[in-house]
């Protein structure tokens, strides 16, 4: 039921911040474990300040790509051994989707570190643009490296579940989810995540429990609403069902066609009770 949850950047020295325009974004950042480490969790408001000051990874994320690219280049002669700086490269032509390039820059980012935190933060990246290229199985060595060479950093785990999700892989997902809850217990996405892996693991009532702890604006969001629509289904509480679905975004297509398919089998098994 879920679909791929968007993946996260490490940044290193940046308070991270992502494009107004991510439907990830999570304003409260008492509900973003990934506040420190992701480049797809910020709204309009927090990537405001570092806009202002004309930071090239909050104006790449604002699409001022040209502008970013001219500021770093003139830090070339500078900064040519620092790992950062390649890395904040490569970030920017990740958030342009030039994913080849991206892995070019990582390459020298890589080239460049020194010590195991900085070189996990790379090779989470790198994992990240082979997740993107749909090289699964590559991109989830690259998140394993990483959070073995730094224990500290949420995001790799965070990326490991969403491949873990998406293959089925339930219990090795709800380990690491349960690791991200520990760290954060607010989380929008690791709340989501844990309760859809509830759900898919038929622990229905758990699966409840945890998306009832998302505050009710969150859960209007079309994949949150989908799979708890999903699990008040399974539950057989029909009108709960009916009720979030009335309430999603319906932003997003994929998640618009599974509500239509929920509320059309209750309206079946509605139809077949009044017979």
């Amino acid at each position: 039921m879920i679909k791929f949850i968007m993946s996260s950047l490490i940044l290193i020295n940046f308070i991270s911040c992502a494009s107004h325009k991510n439907p990830r974004a999570i304003s409260n950042d008492t509900m973003d474990g990934l506040k420190y480490e992701s480049l797809s969790r910020y709204d309009l408001k927090r990537l405001q300040p570092a806009l202002k000051k004309d930071n090239p990874l909050a104006l790449c994320h604002n699409n001022d790509f040209d502008k970013a690219q001219k500021i770093l280049k003139q830090k070339l002669d500078e900064k040519i051994n620092d790992f950062n700086y390649w890395n904040k490269i490569s970030t920017c032509y990740i958030l342009e989707k030039e994913y080849s390039k991206a892995r070019y820059f990582l390459d020298i980012a890589l080239s460049r570190a020194k010590k195991n935190k900085d070189k996990s933060i790379i090779l989470n990246n790198i994992g990240l643009v082979l997740l993107e290229q749909k090289h699964f199985e590559e991109a989830k060595d690259y998140f394993k490296k990483s959070i073995e060479l730094s224990s500290k950093y949420l995001t790799p785990k965070f990326n490991l579940v969403q491949i873990y999700l998406k293959f089925g892989i339930y219990k090795k997902a709800d380990k690491e989810i349960n690791l991200l809850l520990n760290a954060n217990n607010n989380d929008i996405d690791f709340l989501n995540a844990k309760a859809h892996t509830q759900l898919m693991l038929k622990e229905y009532k758990n699966a409840l429990v945890y998306f009832n702890k998302i505050p009710k604006d969150y859960r209007k969001r079309d994949d949150i609403a989908t799979n708890m629509a999903m699990t008040y289904y399974m539950l057989g509480l029909y009108n709960n069902a009916k009720e979030i679905i009335t309430s999603a975004e319906k932003s997003d297509q994929y998640f618009v066609e599974k509500q239509e398919q929920i509320v059309k089998n209750i309206d079946i098994l509605h139809e077949k009770t009044v017979q």
